[in-house]
């Protein structure tokens, strides 16, 4: 009896387990925000706010005579600004445009090709020479380059007619009823209910890059990349070496 009693008195002593085990019990669910808009713009106005925060306010930017909107990343250190009919030399970067880029040219990127930044088969040595004006460049940068000065780096987005895209009836979508992502006009259903695509419709991607102006892709897996974005908007963000 002594025995038993003395295992009884441990077992009462003997805080119980909380869990059984096996699954722990689900976690509380979280509260839900309090509503602080009560109309549509009030909300919307709320959600301008908050991408703000998290992804940073958008910065002002300028626009060229042209309709090229850009903006200066680093002002230059002065001298001769570069103008119509100047020679330049400068290095590149052309982009994809980064997430959360409300104004177009915010926002981390992700490359295409580049020249002078070692990051493309090129070395940081590495130039364009161009003259400002003279039908070399694509007309965004053309129009972009005009008032900076060596030093300076600037970025500008480009749409496509002012970029890589060809601009001819072969290559509008507007003419042959097909866009330029290699897309092509319906043609109909075939006996099985299958769309059927007019062999003559469609947009070879190829022939309408403008391969000509610069700057252009130095190697193979640029001009692939290049082929599959050139039909969008991009970021270019140029740095003016010098004015020659």
């Amino acid at each position: 009896t002594g025995f038993a009693s003395a295992a009884t008195s441990l077992a009462l002593g003997r805080p119980a387990d909380a869990l059984v085990k096996g699954s722990a019990p689900p976690a509380k669910a979280a509260k839900l925000e309090k509503r602080t808009c009560r109309t549509i713009d009030e909300c919307e106005e709320v959600g301008r706010q908050r991408t703000a925060e998290q992804f940073g306010a958008q910065q002002a930017f300028e626009t060229t005579k042209d309709g090229v909107r850009y903006r200066d990343v680093a002002a230059g250190s002065g001298g001769a600004a570069a103008a119509k009919g100047a020679s330049v030399a400068l290095k590149y970067r052309v982009m994809r445009l980064g997430k959360r880029a409300t104004d177009n040219l915010s926002g981390e990127a992700s490359p295409v090709f580049s020249l002078g930044y070692g990051e493309d088969d090129d070395s940081l040595t590495d130039v364009l020479k161009a003259k400002v004006g003279s039908g070399q460049l694509i007309p965004a940068l053309d129009s972009a380059l005009v008032g900076m000065t060596a030093g300076g780096k600037r970025r500008l987005f480009v749409v496509p007619e002012k970029g890589w895209k060809k601009i001819n009836a072969s290559c509008s979508a507007a003419t042959n009823g097909a866009s330029n992502s290699g897309e092509a006009s319906a043609g109909g259903l075939d006996v099985l209910g299958q769309a059927v695509v007019p062999l003559a419709e469609i947009v070879d991607n190829d022939a309408c890059i403008e391969d000509t102006l610069l700057p252009q892709p130095r190697n193979f897996g640029a001009r692939r990349r290049l082929a599959r974005r050139f039909d969008e908007g991009l970021l270019v963000e140029v740095e003016l070496v010098g004015v020659l």
